[in-house]
């Protein structure tokens, strides 16, 4: 069920690092989360430069953005956010005043996967 969302300006990803970084962001949820690597789905987009902002000014700004289920630990959020934001940043080179990450938690019933409603952490 995580779904990462990637954000970053045009061309400043190639296609070989975001599948390095689409690797990295299964592997790291999986060892901390516990689950399946084929629940992992990682999407990059991008905008155009001039299009990104930081504190108002132009900026080739970037966002690493997961939506998962509630119920894991404070504790697994925290190595896992702590482990993402290390890998992207050393995977992309963007600057950390240029980063920001997020975790998104949904209930479990508002969320379905290979056509059925996913069940509560730890109960899969």
């Amino acid at each position: 069920m995580p779904l990462y969302t990637a954000i970053t300006q045009e061309g400043a990803v190639s296609n070989e690092t975001k599948a390095k970084i689409a690797e990295e962001i299964t592997r790291i949820h999986c060892s901390v989360m516990k689950v399946p690597r084929n629940f992992v789905r990682v999407i990059f987009l991008s905008y155009s430069q001039g299009s990104g902002f930081t504190a108002g000014s132009e900026a080739p700004t970037a966002t690493l953005n997961c939506v998962l289920r509630s119920g894991h630990t404070i504790e697994e959020k925290t190595d896992m956010l702590k482990q993402l934001w290390a890998k992207f940043q050393d995977l992309t080179g963007i600057a950390t005043d240029q980063l920001s990450l997020s975790l998104q938690e949904i209930p479990s019933a508002n969320a379905m996967e290979m056509g059925q409603i996913m069940l509560p952490v730890g109960q899969e």
